[in-house]
């Protein structure tokens, strides 16, 4: 099939109006009909491109955790270690928000919970992996002892995600809340 445009050009144009169109109707409500009458094209034109809705789900949410990724790991660049890990903590509640802000159809009622789950999913798997290297690194630096960084990585991650998703959450008090939860059980033999 024959496109003038740029392949990834069109292909972004496709997750933009799927993106749109499930935000206004729900990603159940919307078809790859609607999508195709959205950007006024034929059917077998998203077909190249995508095999399924299912995909371009996929597609929306590796482009919100291409963002997510890219914002921890420019909080990793820091030399200093402990300004390394508040800069992390702080970015990763930044991001979450973010990320749920992404989430929120235009009404209430609009059930995006597919793209939700996958893109909440994988961006806490990116922060617990990041956070896991922190507190090992601590642990070789002798700055913290935690038995287990890992799990404690997936536990302090699953908070943020959780308090980064209401709104009544302040930035400032999750981050002291997860600094003096690290310090604690990290300065502890």
């Amino acid at each position: 099939m024959q496109d003038n445009k740029d392949i990834e050009q069109r292909k972004k144009e496709f997750i933009d109006a799927a993106e749109k169109l499930f935000k206004k109707n729900g990603i159940v409500d919307t078809t790859v009909s609607a999508i195709v009458k959205e950007m006024d094209v034929a059917k077998g034109l998203f077909y190249y491109y995508f095999k399924s809705k299912d995909d371009v789900i996929d597609a929306i949410s590796e482009k919100y955790n291409s963002d997510f990724k890219r914002t921890i790991q420019k909080a990793l660049n820091n030399d200093d270690y402990d300004e390394r890990l508040d800069q992390f903590i702080e970015s990763s509640v930044v991001s979450f928000r973010e990320l749920w802000a992404n989430l929120h159809g235009e009404r209430e009622n609009i059930d995006l919970s597919i793209l939700a789950t996958r893109s909440l999913d994988e961006a806490k798997k990116i922060a617990s992996s990041a956070l896991n290297e922190l507190l090992e690194e601590g642990n070789r630096q002798n700055r913290l002892h935690i038995r287990n960084p890992k799990y404690y990585a997936d536990m302090i991650i699953g908070g943020i995600a959780d308090l980064a998703g209401q709104s009544e959450a302040d930035l400032e008090e999750i981050t002291k809340i997860i600094r003096d939860l690290i310090d604690r059980s990290g300065k502890g033999k």
